[in-house]
C-alpha cells in the first residue's frame, strides 16, 4: 500500500512506501520511497529518476529488465515497475522525457569543487540545458555548510553517512535511509560532524547543459580553422 502526502520540508528514514505530492512545485514533481516492489502505470509521458539505497531491485520498462544493485542509479521514462528486496528513492518530473540511463556505483568523493568543502558529481546530466538532472553530494567530516537556498524543489536521500540538516523547523538527524525533501527557496544547510555524509539529490532543473547553439559536437566540427558553431550557412536549421 501507498500512501500519498502532501509535504513542505519532508526529513526522516524510510519506513514504508510512500508518495508525496509537489505537483503545484514550478517543476511539477513527485517523490516516492519505495520498499521492495511498485508497479507505476499512467505515467507514461514522465521521466523517474531512481537510486537504490539498500539491497537490489528488478526494473521493468519498455527498455527491457535491470538489476540495480545497492548504490545505484537510473533514469527510466515512462511506465515501470520494480520487484526485489530492497530501498529505492524514486524521484519523478512529470511532462518530461527523458533518456533512459543506468549507472553507478557511487564514489567516494564528488569529483567537483562545491561550498565549505564540499564537493558534488553530477550522476545524470541535463540532455539540455534547463533540463533536469541527478546529483551526489559528499560533506566531508567536521563541516557545516553555509545556510542557503535553492530556486527550485530538491528530493534527496543519504547513502551513507550520518549528520543533520539544519532548517527553520528545527535541526534533523540525517543517516543511511533518511529521505528528505526541500521545497524551493527553502533556506536549510547540511552538517557532518563526526562522519561524512554521502547524499544524492534530485534537481527539476539546472542552468548548464548543452543548446542547439552550443553543444560539443558542434563546437568541435571545423571547416578550415571555423568552428562550425560561427558557419550558419551549414548549421542544421
Amino acid at each position: 500500500m501507498i500512501t500519498t502526502e502532501i509535504q513542505k520540508f519532508y526529513c526522516q528514514r524510510f519506513l514504508n512506501t510512500m508518495k508525496l505530492d509537489y505537483t503545484m512545485a514550478s517543476h511539477p514533481s513527485l517523490a516516492r520511497w519505495v520498499i521492495n516492489s511498485i508497479e507505476v502505470d499512467q505515467s507514461e509521458n514522465d521521466t523517474h529518476f531512481l537510486f537504490v539505497s539498500e539491497g537490489e531491485v528488478m526494473l521493468k520498462s519498455s527498455n527491457g529488465e535491470f538489476l540495480l544493485v545497492e548504490k545505484s542509479f537510473a533514469a527510466v521514462p515512462g511506465n515501470f515497475s520494480l520487484d526485489g528486496s530492497g530501498q529505492v528513492l524514486v524521484a519523478t518530473l512529470l511532462n518530461y522525457t527523458g533518456l533512459f540511463t543506468i549507472g553507478g556505483p557511487i564514489e567516494p568523493f564528488g569529483r567537483l569543487k562545491y561550498i565549505d568543502g564540499c564537493s558534488s558529481t553530477v550522476l545524470i546530466n541535463p540532455l539540455r540545458r534547463g533540463e533536469p538532472c541527478l546529483n551526489f553530494l559528499y560533506v566531508p567530516p567536521g563541516i557545516s555548510q553555509t545556510p542557503h537556498t535553492h530556486p527550485s524543489l530538491r528530493i534527496g536521500l543519504v547513502a551513507s553517512g550520518s549528520g543533520t540538516c539544519q532548517v527553520d523547523e528545527g535541526t534533523f538527524k540525517m543517516e543511511p535511509g533518511t529521505v528528505f525533501c526541500l521545497p524551493e527557496n527553502k533556506l536549510h544547510s547540511f552538517s557532518a560532524i563526526n562522519d561524512s555524509l554521502r547524499i544524492i539529490i534530485y534537481h527539476p532543473d539546472s542552468d548548464v547543459g548543452p543548446t542547439d547553439d552550443s553543444h560539443t559536437m558542434l563546437n568541435n566540427t571545423f571547416v578550415g580553422k571555423k568552428s562550425a558553431k560561427v558557419l550558419d550557412v551549414i548549421r542544421t536549421k
